[in-house]
């Protein structure tokens, strides 16, 4: 699957707040529509760039949508993120930027499997996988974990950090959804 996306590169860095909300452009209608004018000048030119999803997740993106999760390649509203799920609203975003940047596979998985977590009742509950990593992937994910998350979110973390590199993790998420989510039309759990 192909997207047309917008990626700003910024050449010098922002030196006014209002040139930094010209991130949020049109975005913030039309209360804000001075500042872009305000701000055109140290606004950073925009590249136009294409961003493919690998061959290797279609069907996993095609299953998500199947049991109603919507897949958005779009910039994730938590800021500083590649990647984010909101179990309230059955959505993950994988930022444009994380493929740019050789991570968008391993942010998409990781995103997808706090989706399959959320399956049946919409709150993320550990799946049960457990990984045996490279002691310093090991180390590298418990400091990440330590300094980054809440302890409570921490096995549902370490699922989703141990999966996203693995070469079988699409394969692993497919079955994993199947088993445990339900079709959004609320017909019987998809076999």
């Amino acid at each position: 699957m192909e997207f047309r996306v917008l990626v700003q590169v910024l050449v010098q860095p922002l030196r006014s707040g209002l040139a930094v909300l010209l991130a949020l452009g049109a975005a913030m209608g039309p209360a804000l529509a001075s500042v872009p004018v305000l701000a055109q000048a140290s606004a950073p030119p925009i590249r136009q760039t294409t961003v493919r999803w690998p061959a290797e997740l279609a069907p996993l993106e095609q299953e998500l949508r199947g049991f109603g999760f919507r897949v958005l390649l779009a910039l994730p509203p938590h800021r500083a993120s590649y990647g984010l799920f909101v179990p309230s609203i059955r959505t993950l975003w994988v930022s444009p930027l994380a493929f740019e940047l050789g991570i968008g596979r391993q942010t998409f998985l990781h995103e997808a499997v706090h989706a399959a977590q959320s399956c049946p009742t919409g709150k993320l509950t550990p799946i049960g996988w457990t990984f045996r990593l490279e002691p310093v992937v090991e180390r590298e994910i418990e400091r990440i974990l330590t300094t980054n998350y809440h302890h409570g979110s921490r096995q549902l973390e370490r699922e989703a950090f141990g999966l996203q590199g693995r070469p079988d993790a699409s394969q692993r998420l497919i079955t994993a959804l199947q088993k445990r989510c339900r079709a959004r039309s609320g017909a019987p759990e998809r076999r």
